[in-house]
């Protein structure tokens, strides 16, 4: 935007950013192109931190689709954050 002529003002405005975030993002664009503007995602990498294995992820996503929780003699009528947990632990 800031290359096409609109001002620092309404650019800024428009992508929800700040004056200072936005003249530095122009600054490494003209410096580097888009490559300097690549953002990586927030957060820890994708896949860190899991106790499951990718079989028993698998197991557990079929359960919860194929049957509800009384189907599975568990106390929950619906699916819940609780009721999966437990549904792990048991398992």
């Amino acid at each position: 935007m800031r290359l096409d002529g609109v001002s620092l003002k309404d650019a800024a405005a428009q992508c929800e950013m700040s004056n200072t975030t936005l003249i530095a993002a122009v600054k490494a664009y003209r410096a580097s192109g888009w490559k300097a503007l690549d953002v990586e995602r927030p957060g820890r990498p994708q896949g860190t931190g899991r106790t499951l294995t990718a079989e028993q992820e698998r197991e557990v996503q079929r359960l919860i689709l194929d049957r509800t929780p009384d189907q599975l003699k568990m106390i929950y009528a619906l699916w819940s954050r609780q009721a999966v947990a437990e549904l792990i632990l048991n398992r």
